[in-house]
């Protein structure tokens, strides 16, 4: 097998990669750890990438030398000084191999779209959407945990521990989630989330969007509420980028493990019946690193797209 190509999609969780050939066949994929150029120590960053690049090749029964391009998408590195600092920290990983690093909404576009018109929301640790149409780009959201990552797992947990917070003060109504929370954690009294959540990092905290999104599935109303009010800013984010690009009947791929769960979905396409009424959401079957290899199979080919940003 010659004239491979290699994709891989970081995040704040988990980072895949895949070989795939000239026809679009997937040959081999890989998984490693965090890859979030913001939040992952460029130990673990540069060691994430590596394990999941080296494990797609052996799995594919190729040689490094195989691979045409490579092509790295990445949360985060939406401006180039990150996307250059990046490419800086996995020179040693790809040695030989060409590659170039992009942010991951990109790579997510071309899986949901193959290349063509469309829009893609992601909701997984962190959340961010873009759109593109007759060549051109717009993006909504984005702008990393400390002040935004609305609709994400990471702001659905921490949502759900300030409601688990405010019942323990006897702030707010009665909620599932604080038993929830203290269970996950192996805490037994509310006191005790505070050395217990601050010990965790960002991924970890996202990991506990679990607990609000089973007491949702059990009825729990503050919890219902949160996952309503977060997609509502998802919505929003959709909404703000088909306004931008000029699109009505637009169809939206979903992104991200939140839309593993039935109910966040449902509770999307509610907010997004009143705001985009003619879009039509869908979910994205194929894996954002298999969208990265496409975008290193145009750029090798020279057919890669280079349309205008326009972010608002």
């Amino acid at each position: 097998m010659s004239g491979v190509f290699l994709g891989v999609d970081g995040g704040g969780s988990s980072t895949g990669a895949c070989i795939v050939t000239q026809d679009g066949r997937v040959a081999g994929r890989g998984s490693g750890g965090p890859s979030n150029v913001y939040y992952s120590t460029e130990v673990v960053f540069r060691e994430s990438v590596k394990t999941a690049v080296t494990q797609a090749v052996s799995a594919a029964g190729v040689e490094k030398t195989e691979v045409s391009m490579a092509c790295v998408a990445l949360a985060g590195v939406g401006r180039t000084e990150d996307a250059a600092k990046a490419e800086d920290l996995l020179k040693p990983v790809f040695g030989d191999i060409p590659f170039f690093v992009v942010e991951d909404t990109r790579a997510a576009l071309a899986a949901a779209h193959g290349g063509g018109d469309g829009i893609i929301l992601i909701a997984g640790t962190g959340s961010n959407c873009l759109g593109a149409k007759d060549g051109e780009y717009a993006s909504s959201g984005g702008w990393g945990a400390t002040f935004g990552d609305e609709g994400s797992a990471y702001r659905i947990a921490i949502e759900g521990l300030r409601a688990a917070a405010k019942y323990a003060d006897g702030r707010a109504a009665s909620n599932r989630m604080l038993e929830g929370f203290l269970l996950t954690l192996s805490g037994s009294r509310p006191a005790e989330l505070i050395p217990l959540v601050h010990r965790l990092d960002r991924s970890r905290i996202a990991q506990l969007s679990k607990v609000v999104f089973d007491a949702a599935a059990e009825g729990d109303g503050a919890a219902l509420r949160i996952l309503d009010d977060e997609a509502r800013e998802l919505a929003l984010m959709a909404t703000a980028v088909a306004a931008k690009l000029e699109m009505t009947g637009a169809v939206i791929g979903l992104v991200g493990g939140c839309f593993r769960n039935p109910a966040y979905v449902q509770a999307l396409e509610r907010q997004l019946h009143s705001s985009l009424p003619e879009a039509r959401v869908t979910p994205v079957e194929r894996e954002p690193s298999e969208g990265a290899a496409v975008l290193a199979r145009e750029r090798f080919s020279g057919k890669a797209r280079r349309p205008a940003e326009r972010r608002g």
